[in-house]
């Protein structure tokens, strides 16, 4: 079962006092732990969270309870997620670092980025079959991605708009005060719209030394595999963006003098700059028909200095663009949303 980390539930006992409520009253049905409030180092299932959210606003007759409990929290991005953004370069990058390693917060939560039509568009899924029926969780992960935005760049974000699946709780005209832009339901995705150059922006803790910190201990972070190519590859994983994946850093990386790490790739038949040629070309294909990243950002997250190069990269690897590669085999749920 997927489970998020305990910081979800920060600040939840304020505002339950706020409506004369005790927060054991509501976890202890549901066999969540004191200790699991608030704390990054315990989980909870995420399907527990999400019927203590929606068990929440039932009792308080508080409709927007998860936008209410968003502003109270700022953001429950804390932890290693928190430093990575902040010390990414620009707001785009962080967004995508963010999305690789979600994972490390909770497995259920899905966000995805596409860059379209001059527009920015970040979409938000859970995984859960009903979730329209559960629309609490979704407005407060929406609301906590549009406050993360808003402390990367050092001032508030105002999208261009909002959609939701769900219907809305109460008067739509409500919204307006929580996403300050239009906010429309029964859409087709949950998902955060803002202006392009958005992504352009550089975040004002911008620390190149740190993201790379928070980088590796977060690949350090995954199931340990004795398999030298699997060891390679967390590491290649690791530097690829940081633009320094050569056989000398993964060799670093691994605490191994680089002509031991080739002697030793090269007993199991392994060329390093092969390999690491045919990961990226199997990782473009996968960003390329299963995400809406841009060329751009895939280019960056392959470790290319100039997207031109990634692009000829991909025309030696697959004979076309990287665009028309998406139009021929490009998911079309993704391309048409």
């Amino acid at each position: 079962m997927d489970s998020i980390r305990g910081s979800a539930l920060l600040q939840f006992d304020q505002l339950l006092a706020e409506h004369g409520a005790l927060q054991r009253d509501f976890l202890a049905p549901l066999q969540i732990g004191l200790d699991v409030v608030g704390n990054y180092g315990k989980t909870l299932p995420y399907i527990s969270l999400v019927q203590l959210f929606e068990g929440s606003a039932h009792a308080l007759s508080l409709p927007r309870f998860g936008l209410e409990l968003a502003l109270l929290q700022g953001t429950t991005l804390v932890g290693p997620l928190r430093y990575l953004a902040a010390s990414a370069p620009t707001v785009g990058h962080a967004l995508v670092a963010v999305i690789r390693y979600m994972r490390h917060y909770s497995p259920a939560i899905q966000f995805r980025l596409e860059h379209r039509a001059g527009q920015a568009l970040l979409y938000f899924d859970n995984g859960l079959p009903n979730s329209e029926q559960t629309p609490q969780v979704v407005e407060k992960s929406v609301m906590g991605a549009r406050l993360l935005i808003g402390e990367l760049r050092g001032t508030p974000l105002r999208p261009r708009a909002v959609t939701f699946r769900h219907r809305a709780l109460g008067e739509t005209a409500g919204y307006l005060r929580y996403f300050d832009c239009p906010v429309l339901f029964e859409q087709s995705h949950n998902c955060l719209v803002m202006a392009a150059d958005v992504l352009q922006e550089a975040c004002v803790r911008h620390d190149a030394s740190l993201h790379a910190i928070v980088r590796h201990y977060l690949e350090d972070q995954a199931v340990p595999c004795d398999s030298l190519r699997a060891r390679v590859e967390r590491k290649v994983q690791m530097l690829l963006p940081s633009q320094r994946c050569t056989l000398e850093q993964v060799a670093l990386a691994l605490d191994l003098n680089s002509r031991t790490l080739q002697r030793r790739l090269a007993s199991e038949g392994i060329d390093f700059e092969d390999y690491l040629d045919g990961l990226r070309r199997r990782q473009a294909q996968q960003m390329l028909r299963s995400t809406g990243l841009t060329v751009g950002q895939i280019a960056s997250e392959l470790g290319y200095r100039r997207t031109t190069s990634f692009c000829r990269a991909h025309l030696r690897w697959f004979d076309m663009t990287p665009l028309e590669h998406r139009r021929q085999y490009g998911d079309p749920m993704i391309a048409n949303s």
